[in-house]
């Protein structure tokens, strides 16, 4: 999981600035991630101590702050049903963007009619969307479930939503799926049901 999440970050316009502060300050290459080995125990300790760094991962910090410590992780392959059951970790931006239902669904017509959260422009999503129909691949998302059906998204916000703005390009995709417990759910993410 985290080299996944380390991959979907280091193609991230918004975070890549981030982690390579973080790989910097733990005297880690960006190979660590491009070329990463997740069998091999010392780059894992290494990634660990980055993601840290970078996202609080294992210091109970920002994303991470009470996030679930018994987790079976997955790998998946996406359904398009699943796409309906998806939604955004509670955190303002996305309620707003989503009308407050957290689905990245219903956030398409904020971003259709070009509506500004926080006087944030939508061009992100719309050129996440253009990638897809030009036959582009994103990395795999993150997701977390106590088993109830409900997804919330770790780490992929954009890309889940430029699913939602072209749906038609979404079953089939690879996904990283945590399960763990409703109430350890719930700690991490009010908003989940």
């Amino acid at each position: 999981m985290l080299l996944a999440f380390l991959r979907g970050e280091l193609a991230s316009e918004r975070f890549s600035g981030d982690l390579h502060t973080a790989l910097e300050a733990c005297g880690a290459e960006p190979s660590l991630i491009t070329e990463g080995n997740p069998e091999n125990p010392a780059e894992n300790a290494l990634r660990r101590e980055v993601m840290g760094a970078f996202r609080g991962y294992g210091r109970n910090e920002e994303l991470f702050h009470n996030f679930p410590e018994h987790v079976k992780w997955e790998c998946a392959e996406l359904e398009q049903d699943d796409l309906a059951h998806i939604r955004y970790i509670d955190y303002s931006y996305w309620n707003e963007l989503s009308g407050g239902t957290s689905l990245p669904l219903d956030a398409v017509q904020a971003i259709r009619e070009d509506r500004r959260i926080f006087d944030v422009p939508n061009d992100r999503f719309l050129a996440g969307e253009r990638f897809l129909r030009a036959g582009g691949k994103f990395p795999p998302v993150i997701l977390l479930t106590s088993g109830s059906g409900q997804y919330i998204i770790v780490e992929g916000h954009l890309r889940m939503t430029s699913y939602a703005l072209a749906p038609e390009y979404f079953a089939g995709n690879a996904c990283f799926v945590g399960i763990c417990s409703l109430a350890e759910l719930k700690q991490w993410n009010d908003g989940y049901e």
